[in-house]
């Protein structure tokens, strides 16, 4: 046979070879997205968080727990504080991300109970907050007064993340005799964060209580846990890691 008849044939072969393996490609392909169809919509992981980027201006503040009688679960933040309305609108969207990242933390509440520097903390505020309650006439049952300890544990946790985070950003708390200097946005957090665990822990919260006080709301005691958290840990030193 001729070279020129040998190399025409080769040419055909791979050709034909090409040909064959893209066939098999599609049908492949084909009968995979059968296969994806017939088992319903496939599962997509979400997009993770990311978060506000800080506003231009986050003022620092004066800031101290307010006692539980001067607890107003609606009063928005800061409301005495000369701020314009479209720098409370930035401050408010970037405690909004951050809280976010807080109420969506993994096993917080058992990363806090491992923790010796965190839990003490977490501990003497649930136990504060429950004492106050007793001494205005609310009594607790036993079946439900662990879950309602473990919610208060959560957000008095949340409260120290929180602390944490301002302290990572700036360095050691300075305190004006009761008063820390914090950032306005942290007052626009602890806010938002009380009112989103309100609605989370409300039945473990009042499932531990066999009896309710005509002149105590229990509900403050989520603000309490989270305000008196936040304000113990910035008596303490910045923490070394963070794992939020």
């Amino acid at each position: 046979m001729a070279p020129l008849g040998v190399f025409l044939i080769g040419v055909l072969a791979a050709v034909a070879l090409v040909a064959l393996v893209l066939l098999y490609a599609r049908r492949r392909r084909v009968a995979s997205a059968a296969r994806a169809r017939a088992a319903g919509p496939r599962w997509k992981p979400t997009v993770q968080h990311v978060e506000i980027p800080a506003p231009s201006d986050d003022p620092a503040i004066r800031w101290q727990p307010p006692e539980v009688d001067a607890i107003r679960p609606g009063e928005p933040p800061l409301r005495n504080e000369p701020l314009s309305m479209p720098l409370r609108a930035a401050l408010d969207g970037y405690a909004l991300g951050r809280v976010k990242r807080i109420l969506e933390a993994p096993d917080l509440l058992h990363h806090a109970a491992a923790d010796p520097e965190t839990w003490p903390g977490v501990e003497a505020t649930v136990q504060q907050a429950l004492a106050l309650a007793q001494a205005r006439g609310v009594t607790f049952n036993a079946p439900g007064r662990e879950a309602m300890m473990r919610a208060l544990a959560l957000c008095a946790a949340q409260g120290t993340l929180l602390a944490e985070w301002r302290q990572l950003e700036d360095g050691p708390t300075v305190w004006e005799g009761a008063a820390a200097r914090i950032r306005a946005s942290d007052a626009f957090a602890i806010q938002r964060l009380v009112e989103a665990m309100q609605r989370r822990v409300l039945p473990d919260l009042f499932g531990g209580i066999d009896r309710r006080s005509a002149t105590f709301d229990v509900t403050v005691l989520v603000a309490y846990c989270v305000g008196q958290a936040f304000a113990r840990r910035l008596h303490g030193q910045p923490p070394r890691a963070f794992a939020a």
